[in-house]
């Protein structure tokens, strides 16, 4: 049976035989474009030529000015991540199942593990403090529960991690200037959402974690809106005392939810710049995160804690450094310089992508400007293929359609906003109607046979291979091989190394034309799977060379010797040192073609391994994550907290009003030593709401005797609120309550009968 053709992807609209058809010979002239030959003079994209000077030093400085530049420091982090990473893709033998390489797409992936969790934990979730605390230690009896609320907990955590890994990763990349801003500010904001999520996750559980998160949230809206910190205790009060807390949890409930949707609607935003984004990682990563999740879950289950008490600060806790992070440094002196830093810290990654400049010098028109050069469109060439704007990995690129008059259907338009100057489109297109800046298309292969011509000149009796790469591998591991003035040998071949901004820059002819013009042999050495700076480069390379792809290789050079390596930038030189393909036996060519293959099978082993360390790298955040952490606060000090709701109240208890005629002074005295007062004027107690009066004060555990009173200092007497000698061990809290509910204070547990 034969097999159908499989015709090249074009957009819809777009016919190969009258749409795609070359309108310019092999080895096309510059066209000169006039005001009277202009084809459509509409389009601010349009290229003049003239003004590009034609010599040997427009040609070297045209190719170099593509050449990104990466920053100092973008390189340092580079070398020190490949080398973490270098040990696992060397155990694995296959790059393709490195998760670094997958960490926005495993995020994405998590989020939809904790949705689903969330809302199967939701099912089982009551609401009130007492409530809520309970439905989770009922869910502890049940195993399915018990397991999917440890996935909920361990996928929250890697979320973070992930997210976090990801950040890394565009942040060497240098990823984030240009169109890529969108992006990067949109992952700095859902890093500090997924971070609130995880926050009120764990305020929601009730217990002594939620305590202190409860502290560190009144602490946290005294600095900021004093009002609103009194408001809130004293809601939360009311809510305990009357047994009505039902409508705090489900507010908090609801604000979780929430928070999740949030951090859905900016994935969307952080990738809605990306043509054909990639939403979900390797199906192998896939299954093995699932299997290690539900078998980590299983075996280590969650440890409750106590529930929240207002009676006594909680002893010790176990803390998850990835969300309560800021917890040893509550009720301290650094909590202030952590919130500060952390704030500093997130402004500059907020600004990053215009407080920082690409170190690039693009030539135009023969003057020096700092950043890469943009795409540009040859009007007079564009065919309407359309395969350049489907090969755009970041939608730069559009079709339009022209008048009937016009001897193609469609047009390229490019938008520079858009652009990241990747050259990708350059390299989807054979008919050189695409340039980056002002440089002629065809000054790329004059650069590339100036330096296969000078190689061979320096090696006159060696054969010479042409490596291609890109401007990741030239600032890493190629870059020994671009400073020395001499060909590199390798096993009795010259070598010649020629940097493109990507190697999905190249269009497959340029690989013939190479081979034609003297070249023994091509190699393209491209970044592994998932893994490319600009998305698609590699894989479009990829299946170009494998014919899968238009513009694809020609059926003539199928097999000829043009070989590919998709490894990291640091094992360039072993890309560079492998052997060719060989012939099995010597009436059969060497298998150039699957020399170029970007997947390779995967074995057994690999998924073994990869497993394996899947298993050791969440069992390593699990119990990372869960630090014994003992409360300074409790271990040294009781506390003793006063709420008088209405400092009115003493003075109206018959619904009359007794109007002090001086001023008063509440104060809440220790050993007769005050602690805190707040001064009161005759004339403004009662014409406008009074503040409710609200300590929180540290002492020392031991016997104490304590009175809150109200002192009129110009007669020298006192109304005494509460007055009682009391004893406190470390970490005891002593409520004094005075609210419409009583008609005298209350105090511990009393206030809750």
């Amino acid at each position: 049976m034969n097999k159908k053709k499989k015709e090249p992807e074009l957009l819809p609209g777009a016919v190969l035989e009258e749409d795609c058809q070359t309108a310019m010979p092999v080895d096309p002239i510059p066209v000169v474009q006039t005001e009277d030959n202009d084809p459509d003079d509409d389009h601010e994209h349009d290229v003049t030529w003239t003004a590009v000077p034609d010599n040997a030093d427009t040609v070297g400085n045209g190719l170099a000015g593509w050449q990104r530049k990466p920053a100092p420091w973008a390189v340092w982090l580079e070398r020190l991540t490949l080398w973490l990473e270098r040990p696992f893709n060397k155990l694995t033998g296959t790059p393709q199942l490195n998760p670094f390489y997958h960490t926005g797409t495993i995020a994405v992936f998590l989020t939809l593990v904790v949705g689903l969790t969330g809302f199967y934990i939701f099912l089982f979730y009551k609401y009130g403090f007492d409530e809520s605390y309970l439905s989770v230690l009922r869910m502890d009896d049940q195993f399915i529960a018990r397991t999917v609320r440890a996935i909920h907990r361990y996928a929250s955590g890697a979320l973070v991690v992930t997210t976090l890994l990801h950040a890394y990763r565009t942040l060497f990349m240098e990823r984030f200037r240009g169109q890529r801003w969108l992006a990067w500010v949109t992952g700095v904001v859902l890093t500090i959402i997924v971070w609130l999520a995880g926050v009120t996750g764990y305020w929601l559980v009730v217990d002594t974690r939620a305590q202190l998160i409860t502290d560190g949230f009144v602490r946290f809206l005294r600095q900021i809106a004093p009002s609103w910190a009194d408001g809130y205790v004293v809601w939360i009060t009311r809510a305990e005392i009357s047994g009505t807390s039902w409508p705090i949890m489900l507010i908090l409930l609801v604000v979780h939810i929430l928070l999740f949707f949030v951090v859905a609607y900016f994935f969307y935003l952080h990738i809605r710049r990306l043509s054909r984004a990639k939403w979900m990682p390797e199906m192998h990563i896939v299954i093995g995160a699932v299997a290690v999740l539900i078998l980590v879950a299983i075996f280590v289950p969650l440890r409750n804690l106590p529930p929240a008490t207002s009676l006594h600060l909680p002893d010790q806790i176990t803390l998850d450094p990835l969300f309560l992070f800021y917890l040893p440094t509550e009720g301290g002196g650094a909590a202030p310089w952590l919130w500060g830093g952390l704030f500093i810290v997130t402004a500059v990654a907020l600004a990053l992508p215009w407080i920082t400049r690409d170190h690039s010098t693009a030539e135009t028109a023969g003057a020096k400007s700092v950043g890469l050069p943009l795409v540009n469109i040859v009007d007079d060439r564009c065919t309407g293929c359309t395969r350049c704007a489907l090969d755009c990995p970041y939608g730069a690129l559009e079709m339009v359609e022209q008048p009937d008059d016009k001897p193609h259907k469609f047009l390229a338009i490019a938008d520079p906003a858009l652009c990241v100057s990747c050259g990708i489109c350059v390299g989807s297109c054979n008919d050189d109607a695409i340039t980056l800046g002002d440089t002629p298309p065809e000054l790329l292969w004059d650069a590339v046979a100036m330096r296969l011509t000078m190689a061979k000149a320096k090696a006159p009796e060696q054969p010479v291979r042409l490596v291609f790469t890109c401007d990741r591998h030239a600032a890493i591991g190629a870059r020994p091989y671009l400073t020395q003035d001499s060909p590199v040998m390798v096993a009795d071949t010259a070598v010649e190394v020629v940097t493109v901004p990507c190697v999905g820059t190249l269009p497959p002819d340029m690989m013939v034309r190479a081979l034609k013009a003297g070249a023994s042999d091509v190699q393209v050495i491209g970044c592994p799977p998932d893994d490319c700076r600009n998305r698609e480069g590699n894989l479009w390379t990829e299946r170009r060379l494998l014919r899968h792809r238009v513009p694809r290789l020609k059926r003539a050079y199928a097999n000829a010797p043009i070989t590919a390596a998709w490894v990291a930038p640091d094992d360039f030189a072993e890309a560079l040192n492998a052997p060719l393909p060989v012939a099995e036996t010597p009436d059969v060519e060497p298998d150039y073609l699957a020399a170029r293959r970007m997947f390779p099978n995967i074995s057994r082993r690999s998924l073994a391994i990869l497993f394996a360390m899947m298993v050791l790298v969440l069992l390593a955040q699990v119990f990372l994550t869960d630090v014994p952490f003992t409360s300074r606060l409790a271990a040294n000090s009781a506390v003793v907290r006063v709420l008088v709701e209405d400092p009115t109240l003493p003075f109206n208890r018959t619904g009359a009003f007794n109007l002090p005629e001086r001023p008063l002074t509440l104060r809440l005295e220790v050993d007769g030593e005050i602690l805190a007062e707040e001064n009161y004027e005759p004339a403004t107690f009662f014409s406008e709401p009074v503040a409710p009066f609200i300590e929180d004060m540290q002492i020392e555990p031991g016997s104490h005797h304590l009175r809150l009173v109200f002192v009129d200092e110009l007669a020298g007497t006192t109304l005494v609120l509460y007055e009682a000698d009391t004893n406190l061990a470390p970490g005891d809290i002593l409520r004094i309550i005075y609210n419409p509910l009583f008609d005298t204070p209350c105090k511990g547990r009393d206030c809750l009968q």
